[in-house]
């Protein structure tokens, strides 16, 4: 029971960070290919003084004390809890905090040099005739996890590994 708890949060885990960096690169380009205008009302709305968010000394302190190669910041606040967009040695990521400053969880896009070793060996062993499109880091409950998208000519494969081994948890066809 506890296995199949930890591996339905590793999951959903996996599937929240591939939506949420989708959403965040997808967010601005959409409308501006819908209204050319709306990316100048974007670009307006960011500068302005009512969505400047005030973050605590102390999420700012946990946020720093976690990532301290961060650069680039991007704070927003919803619900009470502070999410910030930036760059961690150079690769994008989104974080969340808590308004007590504990973060609940971290997303990193992850390029394959960037995967542990035994999942890149497992891609390159079983999934030779892929590319690997999108991989990312999860990093949620004090427990790290790992998803890769990989791509063929024919459909995209989506894997994740965690101390339990890789799994492919999602094939799509073209």
């Amino acid at each position: 029971m506890k296995q199949c708890t930890k591996t339905l949060a590793t999951t959903l885990f996996l599937i929240l960070g591939v939506s949420i960096l989708s959403f965040g690169q997808g967010m601005y380009a959409g409308n501006a290919e819908k209204d050319p205008d709306a990316m100048a009302t974007i670009t307006k709305k960011k500068v302005s003084t009512e969505n400047i968010t005030v973050v605590s000394p102390t999420i700012v302190t946990a946020f720093s004390t976690l990532f301290p190669n961060a650069t680039e910041p991007k704070w927003y606040e919803k619900d009470s809890y502070h999410f910030v967009s930036f760059l961690n040695k150079g690769r994008k990521a989104t974080a969340c905090f808590s308004p007590k400053g504990k973060m609940s969880y971290a997303i990193t896009e992850c390029p394959m040099e960037n995967l542990p070793e035994a999942f890149s060996k497992e891609i390159q062993k079983e999934y030779a005739d892929y590319r690997l499109f999108r991989a990312t880091e999860i990093q949620a409950y004090g427990q790290t996890a790992y998803q890769a998208i990989m791509e063929n000519a024919s459909e995209f494969i989506t894997l994740k590994y965690t101390v339990d081994g890789v799994e492919e948890i999602k094939t799509v066809k073209k």
